[in-house]
């Protein structure tokens, strides 16, 4: 993979983290948990999850070297996508 597209990977990679983390975070602050908002972000953050764990995936073949930085986030999504 050319050193270009690592970059963008990894950007992609980074952002798709950082929005997990806020709909987390976001949902355990959540006061009414029957808000049809609350199914949305729910539904948004699963979404993501499996987003970012397919690109970690790809930079698993690709680029195995830059993968282990996120190795340990990856089973950590892994667990989460299939629960």
């Amino acid at each position: 993979m050319k050193s270009e597209s690592i970059k963008i990977l990894i950007g992609e990679i980074d952002y798709k983290l950082g929005r997990v983390d806020y709909f987390k975070t976001h949902l355990e602050e959540w006061k009414n948990k029957e808000d049809e908002d609350y199914e949305k972000s729910q539904r948004r953050l699963a979404k993501l999850i499996d987003e970012a764990t397919n690109l970690l995936q790809i930079m698993k073949l690709e680029e195995l070297d830059e993968f282990n930085k996120y190795q340990e986030i990856f089973k950590k999504l892994e667990i989460s996508s299939s629960s």
